[in-house]
């Protein structure tokens, strides 16, 4: 059963004049950790400016902290610092208020502060001043702290408790589906401003969250949007790593759950179309890559030219992408590399790949050819030269690079899903 701590306010109209309430300090938070992933974070709502500036703080494997109502921004630092020592939330409560120094001229009758160490252990405080911000109060359990000031009702931090409890997936994800909770059972009683998401992993930056929506009439609906597009950017990380283990069914997976969830974003949709290429899924490829020029032209410009799609170049449907200047300087590229004798192999491999994604799949041909052929060529290598002879229609040598390719490393999984791909242009 969790453990509930209930300030009720009632204070009256002048007992708030008195306490010096403004109606701009009202603020709900949750602060949590996962002992198991070892992340920590706090989901913050408050109807001011940028609360994701001075309210949530949180630190891998050691704790989180949301200091709010008057913030005193040196608690979230020092409560991280002595709950990494090995002191309870408890202990770290009493110190911080003992330490609190009157920021900013106020006291600790001011502040609301929650704090939740790796072990799952929590503590609260709501001052007399933040207590007659009605509503006011927290409620704690096991590894989860939630407080708030200022609210429509104790349903606010209920519904926030039930959500992060039966919600499922990452902490960050629970902790999102918290501060919806808390906005849909009525969140402030003067509005809303700001929001904000706070995850500390142990593997850092990417897989960090520090999302703030800091001036908006529904900060939490856009909050919302933002970690559904940083989840995205996850998917197509993770799908990448999948690719190149070889795991080429959870890679599209990831790619198709990332593109529907953020779908309105061009740069999502270009990183998918890459890691569908290196899972020989060249159809999808350019089915995103359409998808991500439409909705932002710019893109086009921006990502064709230094040979990221060449297996799409042959494509008429791609090429509608490809400018006279993409082309021209891919043409140039190549009469440098003809007029250079001692051309590096990388040089020519780039060369051919620019030629190829503009289309010009003869001249990209005429660069591989003069790679004098080698028993220990690289997988890479050879599919690019069956991509270039397919680009031209040769099917026959296109697959007799993948037999080569497959001698040498008969397990490999894109090879023989290329090879797959040219047998079927072969049949009548």
């Amino acid at each position: 059963m969790s453990r509930r701590t209930f300030v009720g306010a009632g204070f009256g109209f002048l007992a708030m004049l008195l306490a010096g309430t403004d109606c701009a300090q009202a603020t709900y938070s949750i602060v949590a950790c996962d002992a198991k992933t070892r992340e920590c974070g706090v989901a913050v709502q408050t109807n001011n400016l940028a609360v994701g500036a001075s309210v949530p703080y949180a630190q891998a494997g050691v704790g989180a902290v949301a200091s709010q109502f008057e913030t005193n921004p040196h608690h979230g630092p020092r409560g991280l610092a002595l709950l990494a020592q090995g002191m309870s939330p408890a202990e770290v409560m009493k110190k911080i208020l003992a330490e609190d120094g009157n920021f900013d001229g106020q006291g600790i009758a001011a502040r609301q502060v929650g704090i939740v160490s790796i072990d799952g252990r929590t503590a609260s405080y709501t001052g007399e001043e933040a207590a007659g911000a009605e509503w006011a109060g927290a409620r704690s359990g096991a590894g989860y702290g939630i407080q708030g000031n200022g609210l429509s009702g104790p349903q606010v931090v209920e519904e926030m408790e039930r959500a992060f409890l039966k919600s499922q997936g990452s902490l960050a994800e629970r902790l999102m589906a918290a501060l919806v909770a808390g906005d849909l059972a009525g969140g402030q009683r003067t509005g809303r401003e700001s929001a904000a998401l706070l995850v500390k992993t142990p593997d850092g930056w990417p897989m960090d969250i520090d999302l703030r929506v800091d001036h908006s009439s529904d900060p939490v609906r856009e909050l919302r949007t933002l970690f559904d597009m940083q989840r995205a950017r996850q998917e197509v990380i993770d799908a990448n790593a999948a690719a190149r283990k070889g795991e080429f069914d959870r890679a599209r997976t990831l790619l198709m759950a990332a593109v529907a969830r953020a779908s309105g974003w061009p740069r999502v949709w270009i990183r998918a179309a890459r890691v569908a290429e290196s899972i020989e899924e060249p159809t999808l490829a350019l089915q995103y890559i359409n998808v991500a020029f439409t909705q932002n032209p710019a893109w086009a410009d921006a990502e064709i030219g230094e040979g990221n799609f060449a297996q799409l170049g042959a494509s008429a449907e791609f090429h509608h992408w490809v400018s006279a200047a993409k082309e021209k300087n891919a043409v140039a590229a190549f009469e440098r590399l003809r007029d250079t004798g001692g051309a590096t192999l990388e040089n020519r491999i780039t060369v051919s790949r620019m030629l190829l994604e503009t289309g010009r799949a003869s001249d990209a041909l005429l660069v591989l050819k003069e790679i004098p052929p080698r028993v220990d060529e690289s997988i890479e290598l050879r599919l690019l030269r069956s991509a270039a002879y397919a680009a031209k229609g040769d099917y026959a040598n296109a697959i007799e690079q993948c037999v080569v390719a497959l001698n040498k490393e008969p397990k490999n999984l894109r090879v023989q899903y290329r090879m797959a791909q040219l047998k079927g242009k072969t049949r009548p």
